[in-house]
């Protein structure tokens, strides 16, 4: 397998975090990765580019600040090369920028601010080169949402409103997951949920994993068998995979997906304890319903008893291979599973279409690092996805706090 290359070494507590934001787009011979670093002066949205005709990077470009950790990059291209970047925001307005070249990131028109109290930006291109963005709403004293926004070519950022919605006041957090159907105009929203309607402690928490199909560019949404949806869509109307809640001692963990051969959806997720996950990977049942592949006992033999946290990136290659990466980690001493220092990345590869797989350690890395937030390159609209996809992730700790100012390095390699 290719050796990583360093693109920074004062990578932020979440580097690559939010691995359902693309941070990777290739173009027309170029690759550009974008990650949250954190130089002396504070975060800051960093980007660099790979020419494959030299097999060079070039420096690092800083495109602007972030609030926090929380604050990392999504990244699009349009039918035209220019790139597109959102960034900034925990529970403020977001940040974006369009390239002032095409496939060039080198220098970016002036700054737009649009929203209210959002986090998590998922971001695609729509076949008129229109943005769709996907993105948490917060809220003083009600029930957070995940909201959906456009920005027409020339136009400025409208909201379409809500397209999720929590059950409880409190604490939500969303993991969103956009992908485009082959006509490039019906789309698959997959998501998790977790809702914190009480801060006592330990807090009382839901979790829901589950995904929604929009067949005209994110205007309408129905359950992946064509049932019309009210939105806001809630863990009672959504199409749910997996849920948990705290009082079993459960809790579910879910990354970026893809869409296989015929807009198959691939879904995984991780059912997690205290000190055990097990991972699976969920594709819709001819008839309704969900089929649930057990990951662990593809792990090697050694492995099997470490805790597998489906949190990581997916591709779904031309030579028809099913790619997954995922962090897998000890957790036998009982300490929590965010950023722990066992933390390495798993592979797994199916030539099947997704009936079995091979897996393996992506290997190297300094002892007692975690290696984790795997973000693989996603299929946004008009990013030219190499037969060999590649991956960006984060080696260092998490930080004790949302402005830790940290040496993480910030990794890309090619999954060969």
């Amino acid at each position: 397998m290719t050796t990583p290359f360093v693109l920074s070494e004062t990578g932020s507590g979440r580097a690559t975090a939010y691995i359902e934001s693309p941070k990777i787009i290739t173009f027309q011979g170029k690759t550009h990765a974008t990650w949250l670093d954190t130089p002396p002066e504070g975060f800051r949205i960093k980007i660099r580019t790979l020419d494959h005709a030299t097999g060079q990077w070039g420096e690092a470009v800083t495109i602007g600040e972030a609030v926090d950790n929380h604050g990392g990059p999504a990244l699009t291209v349009d039918a035209a090369g220019y790139l597109h970047i959102v960034y900034y925001s925990h529970h403020h307005p977001f940040r974006y920028h369009r390239s002032v070249r095409p496939n060039d990131a080198s220098a970016w028109e002036p700054m737009e601010q649009f929203g209210t109290d959002l986090t998590y930006p998922t971001l695609v291109c729509a076949q008129d080169g229109t943005l769709i963005l996907t993105a948490r709403r917060s809220y003083e004293k009600e029930p957070w949402e995940l909201e959906l926004w456009r920005k027409p070519p020339g136009g400025a950022w409208t909201p379409q409103g809500p397209i999720l919605k929590s059950q409880h006041i409190n604490y939500s957090q969303y993991a969103a997951s956009m992908s485009w159907e082959a006509d490039h105009r019906g789309m698959v929203l997959t998501f998790r949920v977790y809702e914190q309607p009480s801060y006592d402690t330990p807090p009382v928490s839901y979790t829901w994993v589950g995904a929604i199909r929009s067949p005209d560019e994110g205007r309408t949404w129905q359950k992946l068998d064509g049932t019309p949806i009210p939105l806001p869509a809630t863990r009672d109307t959504a199409d749910v995979i997996f849920r948990t809640r705290s009082a079993d001692g459960r809790n579910a963990e879910a990354g970026a997906t893809v869409l296989g051969p015929d807009d198959k959806v691939f879904v995984a997720y991780s059912d997690r304890l205290d000190r055990s996950a097990q991972g699976y990977l969920a594709t819709p049942r001819e008839g309704g319903g969900w089929d649930h592949l057990h990951l662990n006992p593809f792990l090697p033999p050694a492995l099997r008893n470490h805790a597998l946290i489906m949190s990581g990136g997916m591709a779904a290659t031309s030579d028809g291979r099913l790619i997954l990466l995922a962090p897998l980690l000890d957790l036998s001493d009982g300490d929590q599973y965010w950023g722990h220092p066992s933390t390495r990345i798993v592979r797994f590869e199916s030539t099947d279409g997704g009936k079995t797989f091979t897996a393996g350690l992506l290997g190297g890395g300094i002892p007692s690092e975690p290696q984790w937030m795997p973000s693989v390159e996603r299929a946004t609209g008009f990013n030219e996805l190499p037969a060999t996809p590649s991956v960006l992730y984060t080696e260092g700790g998490r930080g004790a706090g949302l402005g830790d100012v940290l040496k993480n390095h910030v990794l890309w390699r090619m999954l060969d």
